[in-house]
């Protein structure tokens, strides 16, 4: 009963390391990047689904040809981000947080002229928080790669601020600034 007791403390002092030495090596070695990664993915789906959802329902064409634009663009830019990720061990979600499945569920559920003002204004403010993650990851994060790569796409997440922001205020009952 002794030696079964022991070697059953003996597997759970094993466990317990190796599962701590996982921890304590990889994890700061990777986890402002894992951080970046997860959040790029997640952010990178819910703009390919809005975009699908943009051309599907929106009403303008102009706003079902942006939808179109975020599909294509985001899809390759997630290609990306899946390799890289892959070559560096970072695991990327596969399916959308909760609070992402909720804002897509939220623009799912209205239709007609408020559905493009409220897509349009919801890549607004995705594309200037993405600029702000893809920022501080060009300047802060750890891998250069991953540094490098987050940089090279901010031109492109810039330009599709600014695009968004002009069909937004062109779209009827829009806020004039």
């Amino acid at each position: 009963m002794k030696v079964f007791s022991l070697l059953a403390a003996c597997a759970v002092l094993s466990a317990v390391l190796a599962f701590s030495d996982r921890f304590t090596h990889e994890k700061p070695l990777f986890a402002p990047d894992q951080q970046f990664v997860t959040e790029a993915a997640e952010g990178g789906m819910l703009e390919v689904k809005l975009g699908e959802l943009a051309s599907q329902k929106g009403v303008s064409q102009e706003v079902k040809t942006f939808g179109k634009t975020m599909v294509t663009d985001h899809t390759k830019v997630n290609e990306e981000l899946k390799a890289l990720a892959q070559k560096k061990q970072i695991s990327v979600p596969a399916t959308l947080s909760a609070r992402k499945q909720q804002k897509y569920d939220s623009l799912a559920a209205v239709s007609g002229e408020q559905f493009d003002m409220l897509y349009m204004n919801m890549m607004i403010a995705s594309h200037e928080q993405t600029i702000g993650l893809f920022q501080t990851e060009s300047n802060k994060g750890e891998d250069p790669e991953l540094k490098k790569w987050a940089d090279s796409k901010i031109p492109a997440l810039k330009h599709h601020l600014e695009m968004a922001k002009k069909l937004f205020k062109a779209s009827p009952g829009a806020t004039r600034h």
